[in-house]
């Protein structure tokens, strides 16, 4: 039960950032029992550091966190210790999982009706595999703009998908609305709080393995930076460190809400192909503003065309991530060009979800779901067919056998299925699932 500060309202089963006297409200512990030398004894993940974690009667986990940490070969140029904390080898490729297994597992009680979450992809994806997991529904409420590769995680995972909007900002609001009419228990950061507690534990691990002294944050919404404020606040409270690193919040030029009001510039709110990070209006803005001036951090924003770059630097090191990630690389150059960094600093850059699930994959290759798969989808929408007409009917040349192992592999996936037989030839037909994967591919 979490007590507000300011008029003592009770609140349990969905804790919203603020409380409705306008208080901030937060999930805390008894530091005074926490005792991190536990912690060295146990397996690597967010359950690690249960003591600061809230308590459940059942864990949904996926093997979450304990994700690497590895040193850069960029370390070499800025002249300082920089580290890669990996977040795409979370088991659904981002950060997101460690919410998704706190609010899944402390929402279990009160999700009869399943699930609901807004997001821009990555949250929706994990609410998807974790829903899946306990055997639960997941609604998920995603703008008209979303990652592909995230969009095909959904499907697979088997969430009921809701577009809205232009960006994640005109989904919150309408998902709160969804939850209370539907009985879906909402693990929306903006929302409902209690998934912050898993992302959290990324400031935990970065700590057990370096005790960095500066934290590059991509930056969209604002649960994520402070989220790690929050887990090194509490580093501070029970003794394990004396200061807090310099927390860094990133955003693109065209959508920078949180780091102009921290730099004192204009604000943009416009499209960026960083889908990650195009939140308009932040509901989270004033804790994550609050998250890099009080551990005495900073903002940067870079452009559109330094997000390749950044890509292909992070490529280089052997991290495949997504624009919403890249842009800790243009932003490390650009603060040690001006001399921010000192020598022994020790920074850490956050790579939040991995490039297989963004937009700009989608458009250099058609990837798994797409060219020939997805136009076997398009015919087996107009009518069922067996394989040696489906084969006749695509418009380009290939071989028999190459059609029929896409057959194989579209079945394999749940995106077609058995419909009838008439002698030896089998008829095929579209799944649920499948109408869904292209209603959604085609918006």
């Amino acid at each position: 039960m979490i007590k507000c500060p300011k008029c003592g309202r009770e609140y349990g089963q969905i804790i919203p950032p603020r409380c409705s006297c306008g208080a901030f409200l937060e999930v805390s512990y008894d530091y005074s029992k926490v005792d991190v030398k536990r912690w060295k004894n146990r397996e690597k993940g967010v359950w690690r550091y249960k003591e600061l974690l809230p308590n459940v009667t059942k864990i949904i986990s996926l093997k979450e966190g304990g994700t690497p940490l590895v040193r850069a070969k960029l370390s070499e140029e800025p002249g300082v210790d920089v580290f890669i904390k990996d977040e795409t080898r979370n088991p659904t490729g981002s950060f997101r999982d460690r919410l998704a297994t706190v609010g899944v597992s402390y929402g279990l009680p009160y999700a009869s009706n399943g699930f609901i979450v807004a997001s821009d992809g990555n949250a929706a994806a994990s609410l998807a595999a974790y829903a899946a997991r306990a055997n639960k529904e997941a609604f998920v409420v995603v703008p008209k703009k979303v990652d592909k590769g995230k969009l095909i995680q959904m499907i697979a995972f088997g969430a009921k998908i809701i577009r809205y909007g232009d960006s994640v900002d005109e989904c919150i609001e309408y998902t709160k609305e969804l939850s209370r009419l539907n009985g879906l228990y909402d693990i929306t950061p903006e929302n409902n709080i209690i998934g912050l507690e898993g992302q959290k534990t990324l400031a935990f691990e970065l700590w057990e393995e370096i005790n960095p002294t500066h934290v590059i944050v991509p930056t969209g919404s604002g649960s994520n930076i402070y989220s790690i404020y929050k887990g090194f606040r509490e580093l501070l409270e029970i003794g394990a460190i004396e200061e807090l690193p310099r927390l860094i919040a990133v955003q693109t030029e065209n959508c920078s809400p949180i780091a102009a009001e921290i730099l004192g510039k204009e604000s943009r709110r416009e499209f960026t192909k960083a889908l990650g990070l195009y939140v308009k209006d932040p509901i989270n803005k004033e804790l994550a503003i609050k998250a890099v001036r009080e551990s005495n951090g900073t903002a940067v924003v870079v452009s559109e065309d330094e997000l390749d770059l950044g890509e292909r630097a992070l490529a280089k090191e052997g991290v495949f991530a997504e624009y919403s990630s890249a842009v800790v690389i243009p932003a490390l150059v650009k603060l040690h060009e001006s001399g921010y960094f000192e020598k022994g600093d020790k920074v850490a850059l956050i790579v939040t979800g991995s490039g297989l699930k963004s937009y700009y994959v989608e458009e250099r290759e058609r990837f798994s779901i797409g060219g020939t798969k997805l136009e076997i989808l398009k015919l087996l929408r107009e009518k069922s067919m067996y394989g040696y007409e489906i084969w006749e009917n695509l418009e380009k040349p290939m071989k028999y056998q190459a059609v029929y192992q896409h057959i194989k592999e579209l079945e394999a996936l749940g995106l077609i299925e058995e419909a009838r037989k008439k002698g030896r030839r089998v008829y095929y037909k579209l799944t649920e699932k499948g109408e869904r994967l292209l209603e959604n591919f085609e918006e």
